[in-house]
């Protein structure tokens, strides 16, 4: 749920002639907290600051409202986001400001590619040509229990913010939330909406998606997670349909980028550390904070890099022979497939997957048995 109320090691060189180097585009996280910590649905944004044209007011996550308080703080100009900044920078200071409202939860920036911290933050990088956004936001309105009062904010204010940064509203940009007007955020339309996201992307695109909602937890039945745990969204019909499980979101989203591709992703809801299943990440703590600091202050910034993610490498490692194979295939697939256009894409992308399953049987077989275990732990019993 989304509640009401690791020291970074020195920087290493990974091998990156295995796993994660397979994924080809780029996708970058931030997560309201760690995988065993809840995100606080605050009643009142107005204590972290903003001005009063950024977004609705009311009540908003913490995640999201620590993010745009880095963002819009310059007294000259309080309604334009000031975003000139590293991603470390970007990290510290939600933490900061988190901590200054008494919120426990750490931020987290996961990542496909062992990104280092001195890169400079965008939501859209500079060379990017079209902008595809999805934004989700979720109170559980007429729901007995766990009901939000922030999400449909949160939504709000990331539109006007990632508008600003270059994305533009229209047939490339979906909003969902429960609010009477918006399309309806069940299990079935957000699954829809990802594979909406993904499904004409190429290279040089900027994607986006912004959730803020509950998120949750479900035992891990195929024994992938150091945890023992998979990370959820929880959808709007979850008592019916179930919760939408990090596996199939890695697959869905991670996985079909093609080079080139971007994706940024915020996360703002309870449990989402590793909810996207990303190679790479480091959580904000105090230790980092003050190795930031210092980075900084002697200019070995560029120094400091994302962390391997031991729950991608445990479930890569099982699966790494049709894993990549898969992937050479969809992408093969897909680009064998442009003559036809998007459709032509998606056809060439299915091929290649399916001619994959159909000369490794065995074992695309018990890859998907552990996503449909876990899958299957996610619905409702």
């Amino acid at each position: 749920a989304k509640s009401k109320n690791r020291k970074m090691s020195a920087p290493t060189q990974l091998n990156m002639s295995d796993g994660p180097s397979k994924l080809k585009g780029k996708v970058l996280m931030i997560s309201g907290c760690k995988d065993e910590q809840t995100s606080g649905d605050v009643g009142n944004v107005g204590a972290f600051g903003l001005p009063a044209d950024v977004g609705p007011g009311g009540a908003g996550g913490a995640c999201t409202n620590a993010m745009m308080a880095t963002f819009y703080k310059n007294d000259d100009t309080p309604d334009i986001p000031e975003c000139d900044m590293t991603w470390a920078q970007l990290l510290v200071e939600m933490r900061t400001s988190l901590e200054e409202k008494k919120f426990s939860q750490v931020p987290q920036l996961s990542a496909s590619y062992q990104m280092h911290l001195s890169t400079k933050f965008h939501v859209k990088p500079p060379q990017a040509q079209r902008t595809k956004a999805l934004l989700i936001g979720i109170n559980y309105v007429g729901h007995n229990v766990g009901v939000l009062s922030g999400c449909h904010n949160d939504v709000r204010v990331m539109k006007q913010f990632i508008k600003s940064q270059g994305f533009t509203e229209g047939d490339r940009m979906k909003i969902m939330m429960d609010d009477g007007s918006s399309e309806m955020p069940t299990r079935a339309n957000i699954e829809a909406a990802m594979k909406w996201l993904v499904s004409d992307v190429r290279s040089g695109d900027a994607l986006f998606i912004h959730y803020s909602g509950h998120g949750s937890q479900v035992k891990d039945v195929s024994g992938d997670e150091k945890s023992g745990f998979d990370q959820t969204m929880v959808p709007v019909d979850y008592q019916k349909t179930g919760q939408i499980v990090d596996d199939w979101i890695f697959e869905t989203l991670v996985q079909p980028l093609p080079e080139g591709a971007n994706m940024f992703c915020v996360m703002d809801c309870c449990h989402s550390g590793s909810i996207m299943d990303l190679p790479f990440e480091i959580v904000v703590t105090p230790e980092l904070a003050a190795q930031v600091a210092t980075a900084e202050a002697n200019g070995s910034l560029d120094q400091m890099v994302l962390e391997e993610n031991p729950s991608f490498l445990a479930k890569y490692k099982k699966h790494k022979g049709v894993m990549m194979k898969i992937a050479g295939a969809a992408a093969a697939g897909a680009m064998v497939g442009t003559v036809g256009g998007p459709v032509g894409m998606c056809m060439g992308c299915l091929a290649g997957i399916t001619a994959v399953a159909c000369c490794y049987k065995d074992e695309a077989k018990e890859l998907g048995k552990d996503v449909h275990r876990d899958v299957q732990a996610s619905r409702v019993v």
